[in-house]
C-alpha cells in the first residue's frame, strides 16, 4: 500500500490550481476520498494508471485523498445492474460502512485503455 501513499501525496499529484470550483468545504476542510472501486468489462492492463488519473481528477475537484484510501477493482458484465453494484460496494468497503455508504458514493462512467469501458465509484468520508 506504500504505492498508494506515494501516488496520493501532494507532490506526486501535481497540486496545480484548478479552473473548476473547489469542493464544498466542511468545517474541517474539503471532503475526502476514502475508497475507489473500478469496475470494467475486461481486465485492465494498467489499473495503476487509471487509478492515478482518477486521483488527479478528484484532487482537481478540490477533494482530499485519505492516506489509507482503499482501492479495489473488479471485472464484470453487470456494470449496469444497480443491485449488483450496491452489493459489491457494500462488500468491498464494509469497513467504511454504515447505512449511509451508498449516499456517500459517486458513480462515474470511464473509458480505460484499449476501449475497455466501465465505471468507477468514489466513496467519500462522512460529512462533518
Amino acid at each position: 500500500m506504500k504505492f498508494l501513499r506515494k501516488m496520493f501525496s501532494p507532490q506526486q499529484m501535481g497540486d496545480h490550481p484548478s479552473q473548476e470550483q473547489p469542493a464544498e468545504p466542511t468545517e474541517i476542510g474539503p471532503r475526502e476520498v476514502q475508497g475507489v472501486l473500478i469496475i470494467t468489462r475486461q481486465p485492465l492492463s494498467d489499473s495503476f494508471k487509471l487509478l492515478e488519473q482518477i486521483a488527479v481528477l478528484q484532487r482537481s475537484k478540490g477533494y482530499g485523498i485519505a492516506i489509507n484510501c482503499i482501492s479495489k477493482e473488479a471485472v464484470t458484465q453487470h456494470i449496469d445492474d444497480k443491485e449488483f453494484l450496491e452489493k459489491t460496494i457494500r462488500k468491498e468497503f464494509a469497513k467504511l460502512g454504515g447505512e449511509d455508504l451508498m449516499s456517500r458514493t459517486e458513480i462515474t462512467p470511464c473509458q480505460a485503455s484499449g476501449g475497455n469501458s466501465g465505471i468507477y465509484c468514489i466513496i467519500f468520508d462522512r460529512p462533518e
